[in-house]
């Protein structure tokens, strides 16, 4: 009996000892069961270079290895580009990743206690209409009331150009295809000879020049409507410019 009571004497004073040397705040979290205190989430340590056009890369959000209550994470994409895929690595359980249709956002819910042990990645490609001169753009993550940036670099463009030769149309009504190169993105688009281009991405196209322009402003493989006229007929073809 002397020898038990020994025993628990030094489980308890190692017990004492334990709650003892940790912060008043674990203490507080081991007495009442309770989530230890949360920190922010940790941006990114790489910043990812997106072409556009080109593929979705992805980007990983560091883990707090805590233990969260159950939420919702909202990620809002940079400018000029959209989220492709979110990966939040459960385990065990169902969280529903909901990404918006323009891409421009995405949410993960979950729905229970969650330990977070393993990155969240999010995958992002950047949008044709990115700017010519490309440049770096920030989007947020919003977890638990606390937002971090995340930040991508998007790539300088090659400016576009058309795949054949055009001429213009007497009194500005226009460019008239001369020429359509066969192994080019603008014979893929369906261009034909005597097709009179009249505007590129809904801007009016009146002679060459401004054809030049239009197409030049912006970068060769992203694709854009153009308006043609084909023997009196409005028509419109979607074209992958060419370099």
């Amino acid at each position: 009996m002397r020898r038990s009571m020994a025993a628990c004497t030094v489980l308890a004073l190692g017990a004492s000892l334990l709650v003892g040397g940790m912060t008043p705040a674990a203490t507080a979290a081991v007495k009442s069961g309770a989530t230890m205190a949360l920190q922010a989430p940790t941006p990114p340590s790489a910043i990812p270079d997106l072409d556009a056009p080109g593929p979705a890369k992805p980007i990983d959000f560091p883990p707090d290895q805590q233990v969260h209550d159950p939420g919702q994470v909202t990620i809002q994409a940079p400018q000029y580009t959209r989220i492709t895929q979110v990966d939040p690595r459960c385990s065990g359980f169902a969280c529903p990743v909901t990404i918006a249709p323009d891409g421009s956002s995405a949410t993960i819910d979950f729905p229970i206690r969650t330990h977070w042990i393993w990155p969240w990645t999010v995958y992002v490609a950047a949008n044709d209409d990115a700017p010519l001169a490309g440049g770096q753009f920030t989007g947020s993550l919003t977890f638990e009331g606390a937002t971090v940036d995340w930040t991508v670099n998007i790539t300088q463009g090659v400016p576009g150009a058309f795949g054949g030769f055009v001429q213009n149309v007497p009194g500005g009504g226009g460019v008239r295809v001369r020429y359509v190169d066969p192994d080019l993105n603008a014979a893929a688009a369906g261009f034909v000879i005597n097709d009179i281009i009249t505007s590129v991405d809904g801007q009016p196209v009146r002679t060459s020049s401004t054809l030049n322009i239009a197409l030049a402003s912006k970068r060769a493989g992203s694709t854009v409507p153009v308006g043609i006229t084909r023997n009196g007929t409005p028509m419109t073809l979607q074209y992958t410019i060419d370099q």
